[in-house]
């Protein structure tokens, strides 16, 4: 007898197929090279349009989620933690003076365009990367970013020693070279690309090794990429096709899921994830609490530079209530910069707890007892730290407002916005860190560990803390590195250059078929090995 489940069942089976032959989706008999039977096409519903997959020359994480299943590294984060692994390189050693770091290169793996991955190769890349008079070395607002923040201070040259092996030399040691090497802003182009299209056109015409290969590119509305079937990871990737769809707003977002034209999405709202863990088609996945979002006081300009205001801006804000009411219970209210998942956090770091009567009297004594007016510029895109930027932004805005600062609650499209965030445009702006790697470097070096006069995002500037990064560097000792890292959690928490405001955890929602998505901790995760049932 055929009972309710049965009939349930085969309405759902139908209702798939449906949907399946209305946005393109197969489900092709057994194919070669490891790809199991099942739906060709994943589509992934992302929250905001990269701004190149020349990931070399950003820091933009819709562009770092998308390179990263085309490109490898010299190696990389186990799948769901911040530990290495290798990837292009099989292993590695340094020398006893920490100066020459030498790694042996996997072989037989070849670039999509067919050309082999080599030392060669690899030397090409850094050197692009190195030499600013490099033909290739494009210039831009972020001019290799990552390189000059991490790898630049300390390198000296890149050699090719034999065809499978490779060295990095350092002018200083550099504690944590391998955990940055970990970062997709450091993987491998095809020379032959580079050499094709050139510096400022290979942004969209990239060729890397990875286990997906680049189709095309509609700006602000989705890339498409096909299995790479020479991928080294043999039997991968799992599905043969792999879209990332841009859907800007979060709802509609979950309403493609819920219809099938998505089977997986990052950043959803709150409420959506818990009516996702419900819903028995649909799944929820957890990224760690490995991000930091803050309000930035762009200290370069001379009104801020008074710390009075600027600790009136931190006792404005509430952040107990907008965690409580804007973060679905997945966040949680930040008073230092870096998330407690990391090493080398304070315990003794100055708390400026909510204090509104505070805030309007230090105002005062900063000469402003009515107040000021200001931008405000908010997030345009939702991130892991801000699910929701406008509302965010807004219940901020309502906060200082209270105290009598005036704002103009202000924001603009994503790639603009970094950009303008690299300059003086801001005042005061919405900003966060997705770390990405587990060594603190990543977080207080790179934000902390310079000065830069026309830079809103560098613009705190305290020596102490930059030697004390650069000391941080060269030492290979983590427990005297995690001292030196506290000290510099105080001294920024007593400047209040900016005021952290939250950590979250981040859902991840998914069809029920969504088979081998391991939520990973920097964001990016590894498609290759995701199947749909």
């Amino acid at each position: 007898m055929t009972n309710v489940r049965d009939i349930l069942m085969r309405f759902v089976v139908t209702a798939s197929l449906m949907v399946a032959l209305a946005i393109g989706v197969f489900w092709p008999p057994v194919m070669p090279g490891g790809w199991a039977a099942g739906p060709r096409t994943l589509v992934w519903g992302q929250s905001g349009n990269p701004d190149t997959l020349d990931m070399p020359i950003s820091t933009n994480g819709e562009s770092a989620e998308v390179v990263t299943q085309m490109f490898n590294g010299l190696v990389r984060a186990i799948p769901g933690k911040t530990d290495i692994e290798p990837d292009l390189a099989t292993s590695w050693a340094v020398s006893p003076d920490g100066l020459t770091w030498t790694f042996n290169l996997r072989r037989g793996v070849v670039f999509h365009d067919g050309t082999p991955w080599d030392a060669a190769a690899a030397k090409f890349n850094v050197d692009r990367w190195a030499d600013q008079k490099n033909p290739y070395h494009q210039k831009g607002t972020l001019d290799f970013e990552y390189f000059n923040d991490f790898l630049a201070d300390t390198f000296q040259e890149a050699r090719a020693v034999a065809p499978d092996t490779f060295q990095i030399v350092l002018k200083a040691p550099s504690a944590p070279l391998l955990y940055n090497l970990s970062i997709i802003a450091f993987d491998f182009a095809s020379p032959a690309s580079l050499r094709l299209y050139g510096g400022q056109e290979v942004s969209r015409h990239p060729v890397g090794t990875g286990p997906y290969k680049f189709v095309d590119w509609v700006q602000d509305d989705h890339i498409t990429m096909i299995a790479n079937p020479s991928f080294f990871r043999k039997g991968l990737p799992k599905t043969q096709k792999l879209v990332y769809r841009v859907i800007k707003d979060n709802a509609a977002r979950f309403l493609a899921l819920k219809a099938g034209e998505i089977q997986a999405l990052e950043l959803p709202n709150p409420d959506d994830a818990v009516t996702a863990g419900s819903d028995p088609a649909l799944r929820v996945g957890l990224r760690p609490a490995f991000n930091t979002g803050w309000v930035q006081v762009n200290v370069n300009l001379p009104f801020f530079k008074d710390i009075r205001i600027r600790e009136a801006l931190a006792r404005a804000i509430n952040k107990g209530a907008i965690v409580h009411a804007l973060y679905g219970g997945l966040g949680e209210v930040a008073e230092q910069f870096m998330p407690p998942v990391m090493w080398g956090r304070s315990s003794t770091v100055k708390v400026f707890s909510y204090d509104p009567d505070r805030a309007r009297k230090l105002l005062a004594e900063a000469g402003y007892p009515n107040g000021f007016t200001l931008d405000f510029w908010h997030t345009p895109v939702s991130r892991p730290y801000f699910p929701n930027g406008k509302e965010i932004g807004t219940a901020i805005a309502n906060d200082l407002g209270k105290i009598g600062i005036r704002t103009h609650l202000m924001t603009e499209e994503s790639a603009v916005f970094q950009k303008d965030a690299s300059t003086n445009k801001f005042q005061v702006f919405m900003r966060g860190w997705i770390g990405d790697n587990g060594d603190p470097d990543d977080w207080l070096g790179f934000f902390f560990g310079h000065h830069d006069s026309n830079n809103a995002r560098f613009s705190y500037d305290n020596p102490t803390v930059i030697a004390l990064v650069k000391q941080a560097r060269v030492l290979n000792r983590q427990a005297e590195r995690a001292k030196l890292y506290a000290r510099i959690a105080d001294l920024v928490s007593q400047d209040i250059p900016m005021i952290p405001i939250a950590y979250a955890k981040v859902p991840l929602l998914m069809r029920s078929n969504v088979v081998g998505l391991v939520p990973q901790p920097d964001g990016n995760e590894y498609m290759e090995t995701v199947e749909l049932k």
